[in-house]
């Protein structure tokens, strides 16, 4: 029994010298319609101050797309993400494309991975027609 304890007392040290840090991305925020090239910001949160130097975007593989059992549509490669800041230290995803979307609703799978970890998440870009 006092083994037991102690083993569990060791793992609960040893979790808590690990880095808190779990960065994460919030949701999508479109600012173009459909017709128009893409225009979009995803929040990056709980970002440690080092790690935004580190840290990539991509959209996923159409292998992944696939593991996931999402429809992998051949335009998003056109969709780039930059990591960015903004003037008061905030951080997000520019997402944007040179051409103009024509398809109104697209599912993006979005890999994202900083230092302290990976994130795989996914959006639904509804795209709706200019007013």
């Amino acid at each position: 029994m006092q083994n037991l304890a102690l083993a569990a007392l060791v793992v609960v040290v040893a979790l808590a010298a690990l880095p808190a840090s779990a960065a994460g991305l919030g949701p999508i925020v479109t600012h173009s319609a459909l017709g128009q090239p893409l225009s979009a910001e995803i929040e990056i949160t709980s970002l440690g101050p080092k790690e935004f130097e580190s840290l990539t975007a991509r959209i996923a593989s159409p292998d992944l797309y696939k593991e996931r059992g999402i429809a992998y549509h051949g335009l998003v490669r056109n969709i780039r993400l930059a990591p960015t800041r903004r003037e008061n230290g905030s951080a997000f995803l520019k997402v944007s494309t040179v051409a103009p979307m024509n398809e109104p609703l697209v599912d993006l799978l979005v890999e994202f991975t900083w230092p302290g970890g990976r994130l795989v998440q996914k959006y639904a870009l509804a795209l709706d027609p200019p007013r």
